[in-house]
């Protein structure tokens, strides 16, 4: 900080350094007793050294509070000391008073595109739930109605994403049987079962967990989704342990390297790489609904043995921004 001030007040202090010597060459030529002349150049000195120590001081904490502005969120000005500190305090003001405007603007559409992508989602489930009825009732193809339930997911995949950032405003916690939560997502998706030919393993010990029913099914339905996406054959194995739930398959598995990345929002990884319609986005809402609920999602993968992902419902701190 030093350094700083120096190069600001260098040519301050040059110029007292000028007025020195010129002091001392004055009253050379005017012939002043030497000890008077030490006496006024000890005194000219002192006068500059407290001129430095107040003015150092001055500056130091003046920069200390501008650091603590620079902390808060608020924007505070510090005192006025000189003209153009008031002239870049005006200037600063009205870059904030444009930003604030834009931020109001770009909430306003955002708002906007949230309330019409929400609307969208809702009203294309009604011919979704029509066209389910007619191929069930008229036409009875299970291949339809297979893809017509990944359509149903990705709707709700994408009515999720919309809703992520007021989740706190949906939370309802109440206990629920693992069983119960577990065995409807099985049934849910039983089509993709029996199309397969993969069997479902089922170990699960009933308990009791504390939990929001509709976002914790969600997180399910979306890792048993994966789960029977990139598993040809075998089976898909669910058991617990206390308030952990697993859900293990024996399919193509997870690069060791793409583990740690899983979780990011686009990631596919190289599995998702050689599937191209992968999205990278079941298991990035995945992690961030368990954050907001208080709960932990892990993952344990083998190449050519298959993964396991762990849901663990014991957690309960939760922050609330």
């Amino acid at each position: 900080m030093l350094r700083e001030y120096l190069k600001k007040t260098s040519t301050v202090y040059l110029l007292y350094l000028f007025f020195m010597l010129t002091n001392f060459l004055i009253l050379l030529l005017c012939q002043v007793l030497q000890d008077l002349m030490i006496y006024i150049l000890i005194v000219d000195l002192v006068i500059v050294l407290i001129y430095f120590i107040i003015d150092y001081t001055k500056y130091k904490n003046h920069h200390r509070y501008l650091q603590y502005l620079q902390e808060d969120r608020e924007l505070h000005f510090p005192k006025i000391r000189y003209l153009e500190e008031k002239t870049y305090q005006e200037y600063i003001q009205r870059l904030q008073n444009t930003m604030n405007d834009l931020k109001k603007e770009n909430q306003i559409k955002y708002n906007e595109m949230m309330d019409y992508y929400t609307k969208w989602v809702h009203q294309i489930k009604t011919p979704i739930a029509g066209l389910k009825l007619v191929i069930q009732n008229d036409y009875q193809d299970e291949r339809m109605l297979v893809e017509l339930l990944k359509i149903e997911q990705y709707v709700n995949m994408a009515l999720q994403y919309i809703r992520l950032d007021h989740i706190h405003h949906d939370l309802s916690f109440q206990k629920i049987s693992l069983d119960y939560l577990v065995s409807q997502e099985i049934k849910k998706q039983s089509l993709f079962f029996f199309e397969k030919d993969i069997k479902v393993d089922y170990q699960i010990k009933d308990i009791q967990i504390l939990t929001d029913e509709k976002w914790s099914a969600f997180v399910i339905e979306q890792i048993l989704s994966n789960a029977l996406k990139y598993t040809q054959q075998g089976s898909i194995k669910f058991y617990n342990d206390h308030e952990k739930l697993y859900i293990q398959d024996s399919g193509i598995g997870i690069k060791e390297s793409d583990l740690p990345r899983v979780f990011e929002r686009g990631f596919t990884g190289f599995q998702g790489r050689n599937d191209k319609k992968a999205s990278g986005l079941g298991l990035y809402l995945c992690k961030n609904i368990f954050d907001k609920l208080g709960h932990l999602i892990s993952i344990e993968s083998t190449i050519g043995k298959g993964t396991t992902v762990c849901l663990d419902f014991t957690k309960k701190e939760i922050f609330i921004e």
